[in-house]
């Protein structure tokens, strides 16, 4: 091969622009200087290229089984995805739209908080008017003074 096809060779072959035939060439005359133990001459991306050519070939002759397949189409999992995200969105709407319970009055609950002031401070002003005692149930409960 003459020594000028060799660079210009050995930078095609880097840039992938080589043909088999090409390739071909390329490794016999690598395999050539190395058994006639001129490989050492070469430059370092020559020695590179004839190591990368050498276990292509040993490579190429070794046998591997391939199985291409496609895999199988699964709807309901699609389905179940679908169902799950779904189920995700409405805990999450039924979560924050949820109004704030401040509390019960005759078992009903009082979301206003306008309200609860309203209800408590009844609560406590029937406490402490002087209307009736209506401490004293709770006193004997709790032993109270």
């Amino acid at each position: 091969m003459d020594s000028e096809l060799l660079p210009r060779l050995l930078g095609r072959y880097y840039r992938g622009e080589t043909t088999l035939a090409e390739e071909e060439a390329l490794r016999s005359h690598l395999a050539q200087r190395a058994e006639a133990g001129t490989a050492d001459t070469l430059t370092p991306e020559g020695r590179a290229a004839a190591e990368m050519l050498r276990l292509a070939e040993t490579e190429r002759k070794t046998k591997v089984v391939i199985r291409l397949h496609e895999a199988p189409a699964r709807p309901w999992r699609i389905a179940v995805a679908t169902a799950l995200s779904a189920a995700a969105i409405v805990a999450v709407a039924v979560t924050l739209n949820r109004p704030t319970v401040y509390g019960y009055v005759n078992g009903r609950p009082v979301t206003s908080l306008a309200e609860a002031r309203t209800c408590t401070e009844d609560l406590f002003s029937d406490m402490h008017a002087g209307k009736a005692d209506r401490t004293a149930p709770l006193r004997e409960i709790l032993d109270i003074e």
